[in-house]
């Protein structure tokens, strides 16, 4: 696997993981917290804590077609490369 491909991975993940965790965090904030856990009201989440998934996603859905252009001329060129061998 080359870095090109890797590149891809990570920008795809970017976009997964924070889509994840905000539905985790959306299902976890209307589950009922009474007793020793809680007072029963819904903790929502603040900026400073949603501004670390929301730059991840940004970096993600920059980066994938990034990644894909440069995977697509990496590809064209060691394909050309090849001929010019033959």
């Amino acid at each position: 696997m080359n870095k090109f491909v890797v590149h891809i991975v990570v920008s795809a993940l970017c976009i997964l993981v924070p889509i994840v965790v905000l539905v985790y965090g959306y299902w976890d904030i209307h589950q009922p917290k009474v007793g020793p856990v809680g007072d029963g009201k819904p903790n929502y989440p603040t900026l400073p804590q949603l501004l670390p998934i929301i730059i991840c996603f940004l970096l993600g859905v920059g980066n994938l077609p990034i990644a894909i252009m440069r995977y697509r001329q990496n590809k064209r060129a060691s394909h050309e490369d090849r001929k010019n061998e033959d």
